[in-house]
């Protein structure tokens, strides 16, 4: 699974420079996006929950530390890539994984990004193990930390590339910023099956099957799910336990 990534930066040039070296030397990051201000660096934060976040000092009249000290939740591991050395203690006040000099050094930019995938996915385990709780509940990450549901009331979960868009029985939804695998591995012991490799469905929530090649379920709300081939022989199994 590719780690994500934001990067912050005032320089147009810095930011190409560090998606290249990136590309290059650290193929299991996956940039998400970038933006040259706080403004815009805080609506992406919140949108797509990144991973890592590579931050410059000085953005324009502005810092990195003021951006992080809009945040009052920080989940990703923060990386300050800039020309200054004098900011070094600050940022570790401030919990940052790593301190980047520019121009950018191949084997430390290795070894921070190495590092803070390290963590990252430590950190990923931790609250995986939390999430689902004794009374059937399941934490979904959003920007203020977690958002615990009853797992009954998920009607089904559909890959959105490396997220996940929860959909529950009384018309809500939510988008979550974690792969369909990590929640497969979750549910399947709580009336989940696979039927595509986009498609997790609660089979309570299964109204109809129509037979075919794959064959189609239709939910509870009416929404068509193709039945894969390959998972045909096995869900017909379960629905028919």
């Amino acid at each position: 699974m590719k780690t994500t990534a934001l990067i912050i930066d005032d320089e147009l040039r810095s930011r190409r420079v560090l998606k290249r070296m990136l590309s290059q030397y650290c193929e299991d990051i996956y940039i998400l996006g970038e933006t040259d201000n706080i403004d815009h660096g805080l609506e992406l934060i919140k949108s797509t929950s990144p991973d890592i976040l590579f931050l410059d000092i000085q953005l324009k009249n502005e810092t990195g530390f003021e951006l992080l000290g809009q945040i009052p939740n920080i989940t990703f591991q923060t990386i300050f890539v800039t020309a200054y050395d004098s900011y070094a203690i600050k940022a570790i006040k401030w919990s940052a994984q790593d301190y980047i000099l520019k121009p950018v050094d191949p084997d430390e930019l290795k070894a921070a990004v190495n590092k803070a995938i390290s963590k990252t996915n430590t950190h990923k385990k931790t609250e995986e193990k939390k999430a689902v709780s004794t009374e059937a509940n399941i934490g979904l990450p959003t920007m203020d930390g977690l958002k615990f549901v009853p797992i009954n009331t998920i009607m089904r979960c559909e890959a959105k590339g490396t997220y996940t868009h929860f959909f529950f029985d009384k018309n809500e939804s939510i988008l979550v910023s974690k792969s369909l695998q990590v929640y497969e591995n979750l549910l399947k012991e709580h009336g989940f099956f696979r039927i595509h490799k986009s498609h997790l469905v609660n089979l309570k929530y299964i109204k109809e099957y129509i037979k075919g090649r794959g064959g189609h379920i239709v939910m509870k709300d009416n929404t068509t799910i193709g039945v894969a081939l390959r998972k045909k022989e096995d869900f017909l199994k379960r629905i028919l336990h």
